[in-house]
């Protein structure tokens, strides 16, 4: 299977472990991506995050991507050397997870308060 469609579908598995073997999976494919794909990633989580009709399942799983994308090494070796589509993503991923700390669902709510 290719492993960026193994990540996106362990990342919205029904299940925990999968959820955090796709969040592993993910880191890797992360820092071996050029900035381009790097983008895309970002992109394809924020969708998640934002989209009022999936289960708090694939909720779950991209606050956990977005935090392997926010504590990649890549991310955090400057914080004056964030791109400008860097710094929009950690607002909008701050933004997205202060509104799930109100979700219904108990595991949604403690991991974007992490």
């Amino acid at each position: 299977m290719d492993e960026a469609i193994e990540w996106k579908e362990l990342l919205r598995s029904g299940k925990n472990l999968e959820r955090e073997h796709g969040a592993e999976l993910l880191r890797s494919a992360y820092a071996a991506a050029e900035d381009a794909e790097k983008t895309r990633i970002e992109i394809y989580i924020l969708d998640i995050l934002q989209s009022t009709d999936i289960r708090w399942e694939e909720k779950q799983g991209a606050l956990l991507a977005a935090k392997v994308i926010l504590t990649s090494s890549s991310q955090n070796e400057n914080a004056a050397g964030y791109a400008k589509s860097d710094s929009q993503f950690v607002s909008e991923v701050k933004s997205n997870a202060v509104a799930l700390l109100e979700h219904p669902e108990y595991a949604v709510r403690i991991t974007a308060g992490n």
